[in-house]
């Protein structure tokens, strides 16, 4: 019989398992381990979910916990150009009118499951899964989520917490380009920006040497960030880092404005993206935490599957382009979880 759950990956080949059912709260328990599941709006008024049990076991225990399905069978239903033209051009506009310099819409590619009791499936494909991507995901009731995201929004440990800058894409083959292209140079640098304005009043900041993050097919740049509060504070929240980070410039807007907010709500009416994007974290009852940045993923619900991706759009940005970007973030995604096989058949 199937049991709500949810994971998140602590180490190479280990995941974090809380079994339901769970109880759900405004705040963690002192006592239990919780996972902090929330909206990208961060609208929900209980984001703590505390399971039932817990585990930490390897991605390979894990999956055989699960029925033998076979492989899913998807149907999708390709997006053309036309369906992100009016949020390409509604941001232009605005950043024409000043509103903002950066906005990230996001559109969703959707599908229909034809056949499979998938999450065995999906769950096994997380051994081959390459470095620097970390697994998350949870499924209650009907519905549920499975991704491997590139992002840490931050990580604690003894002296502080970890943090990163993601932005700016390219396809693998030309990943080099990344570090001369002044358009993925500027957006990737309000990134950075960004997280030094949020945290730099509370503690000391230190910032890596700017990197290219290779994945499979594409490729980001990527700065990492640490940061150390100032002694004798009192210490930041789990919920505090997320509300000083989330969304970063990488997944909402720069600089952050009511107007570049009201724009993500309002281009999120036709979208519901739910949990894209959104915080997906861990706290232990030691305190230590692990918060991810819930991009590439599918989302689950009944015979129903999608998978979102998002853009980072600039001035300079050109629709084709960034059309292109999209595509071929969903397409990554799809690999990793073995249901891209089907997609030229119904394109």
């Amino acid at each position: 019989m199937h049991r709500d759950f949810a994971f998140l990956q602590t180490a190479p080949g280990r995941v974090f398992v809380g079994w339901g059912p769970f109880e759900q709260s405004p705040m963690r328990r002192p006592s239990r381990p919780a996972f902090f599941i929330a909206d990208f709006f961060l609208d929900d008024p209980h984001p703590w979910r505390h399971p039932a049990s817990w585990e930490e076991l390897s991605v390979e225990e894990f999956a055989s916990r699960f029925d033998q399905g076979g492989a899913p069978q998807i149907e999708w239903e390709p997006l053309s150009i036309d369906d992100f033209i009016p949020f390409f051009n509604a941001a232009m506009d605005d950043m024409r009118h000043g509103d903002f310099k950066k906005i990230v819409p996001v559109i969703f590619e959707n599908g229909r499951v034809a056949r499979g009791d998938y999450w065995r499936f999906f769950l096994s494909r997380l051994a081959a899964l390459p470095p620097r991507l970390w697994s998350y995901g949870y499924s209650y009731q009907n519905h549920g989520l499975i991704g491997a995201t590139p992002e840490l929004l931050f990580r604690s440990d003894r002296r502080g917490y970890a943090t990163m800058a993601l932005a700016g894409t390219r396809s693998a083959e030309n990943a080099d380009e990344l570090l001369t292209d002044a358009k993925e140079l500027r957006e990737h640098r309000f990134v950075v920006d960004d997280i030094v304005r949020r945290l730099a009043p509370f503690g000391n900041i230190e910032i890596e040497p700017l990197g290219i993050l290779r994945l499979p097919s594409i490729a980001h740049l990527a700065t990492s960030i640490r940061f150390e509060e100032y002694g004798g504070a009192d210490k930041m929240s789990f919920a505090d880092m997320v509300r000083r980070l989330h969304p970063t410039a990488a997944l909402g807007v720069w600089p952050r404005t009511e107007a570049g907010e009201r724009w993500l709500r309002e281009a999120d009416r036709g979208v519901k993206r739910r949990t894209f994007g959104a915080p997906f974290g861990l706290e232990r009852e030691d305190h230590s935490a692990l918060a991810l940045v819930a991009i590439r993923n599918l989302q689950l619900g009944g015979d129903r599957i999608r998978v979102g991706s998002g853009a980072g759009l600039l001035p300079e940005s050109r629709l084709e382009r960034e059309f292109e970007e999209l595509r071929d973030k969903r397409e990554q995604v799809k690999a990793l979880f073995g249901v891209s096989a089907r997609v030229e058949s119904y394109a």
